[in-house]
């Protein structure tokens, strides 16, 4: 028993992301990331399957429950069952990733470079990157939180200084005044 606790606390623990390694982190998983998606255009290789290939790079340092619980809102948060709270965060996920698969076409060569890294507070770094495209260019802020654990954790993104968890707390806050949790989640389903 004593061995599976140990091995247990190994695992969990592969993954820690520093604070002194968030910029190299994210420079070398975004370049594997356009190295992805090129060879994905080159050999025709399907959104579900380059999508796939990414998620598995990003997954461990986005909090999606944390995203979840954000863009609902702590009020409406609060009101939820540990059910609801569950099922709504991985209905949220599943829509966040399909949102995201579907701009996969979007992808025409463009660079993506890390340009540094901005301390907004104690516990609060905005990683700040652009895509460089040929006649534009578009700034993402990928905002990381520090849990309690001491690791580092993204819990938003702004691209072109729009928050996604911002668009859609409002959009849930509208859809919430018209109709129930339960219709919400129905909603979900059908949307990814």
């Amino acid at each position: 028993m004593r061995y599976l606790i140990i091995s247990l606390f190994i695992v969990a623990n592969l993954f820690a992301l520093q604070e002194n390694q968030i910029k190299s982190y994210m420079d070398e998983n975004i370049n594997l990331v356009v190295n992805i998606l090129q060879k994905g255009k080159e050999n025709n290789i399907s959104k579900e399957v380059l999508s796939q290939k990414i998620f598995k790079i990003f997954d461990p340092v986005f909090n999606y429950k944390l995203m979840a619980r954000l863009s609902l809102g702590g009020k409406v948060w609060r009101t939820l069952t540990q059910k609801q709270k569950d099922e709504f965060t991985k209905k949220f996920t599943k829509r966040l990733k399909a949102s995201y698969r579907s701009k996969l076409d979007m992808y025409n060569g463009q660079k993506i470079t890390v340009e540094g890294i901005q301390k907004v507070k104690k516990n609060r770094i905005h990683l700040l990157s652009e895509i460089k495209g040929k006649k534009q260019k578009y700034n993402i802020v990928y905002k990381f939180y520090k849990a309690k654990n001491n690791q580092w954790f993204i819990y938003d993104v702004s691209v072109l200084g729009v928050s996604i968890i911002q668009t859609y707390r409002s959009q849930f806050s509208d859809e919430l005044k018209k109709m129930s949790f339960d219709e919400l989640l129905k909603k979900l389903d059908k949307q990814v």
